[in-house]
């Protein structure tokens, strides 16, 4: 059977793992090594909370970015502009200060990288709803809310499964 709306498909919050914005990179790091460990590669995100209140997310890709030295980091945010630094032999030069660069996450916080969240679903809203916020602002989940109350999160994966059962069925 093919699901119609968010609540068919959403991973509930209690699944989905999820971090205080006050919480070192390396706590960040922990998490979602752990969940990697006992649930597979079947989580790329994090979701940021500031006490009850959803404030973010972080993905895999901030991560990563977090452990980026700052002279990458401003061609890096080039690149996404739409300039192509060359920025090759800049990135070798990171490879001397990798292993430093890691240990250092443990003085960055979260909330310092982590993306604000921008939009949400209500677990009610059809998964065409979702797909679409998801496509038109280049994210690959979306937090699920109840009312006002985040209850879990739809991710890109979910709906794209959906799709290909309708696409591929015979």
């Amino acid at each position: 059977m093919i699901a119609n709306q968010v609540w068919d498909i959403f991973v509930p919050l209690a699944e989905f793992p999820h971090i205080a914005h006050d919480a070192s990179i390396r706590e960040a790091f922990a998490v979602l090594h752990n969940k990697h460990q006992t649930a597979g590669w079947r989580f790329r995100h994090l979701l940021v909370f500031d006490t009850q209140t959803l404030v973010g997310t972080l993905s895999i890709r901030d991560l990563l970015r977090a452990l980026m030295p700052d002279y990458l980091k401003s061609t890096a945010a080039q690149h996404v502009a739409g300039a192509l630094p060359d920025d090759a032999a800049l990135s070798i030069l990171w490879q001397d200060s990798f292993v430093a660069q890691c240990r250092l996450v443990n003085e960055v916080r979260v909330e310092s990288q982590m993306v604000p969240v921008q939009d949400t679903v209500q677990a009610s809203d059809p998964l065409t709803r979702a797909a679409y916020l998801m496509i038109s602002n280049g994210v690959d989940m979306l937090p699920v809310l109840d009312g006002t109350k985040v209850i879990g999160v739809v991710r890109i994966v979910d709906i794209f499964n959906q799709a290909a059962a309708v696409v591929l069925h015979d």
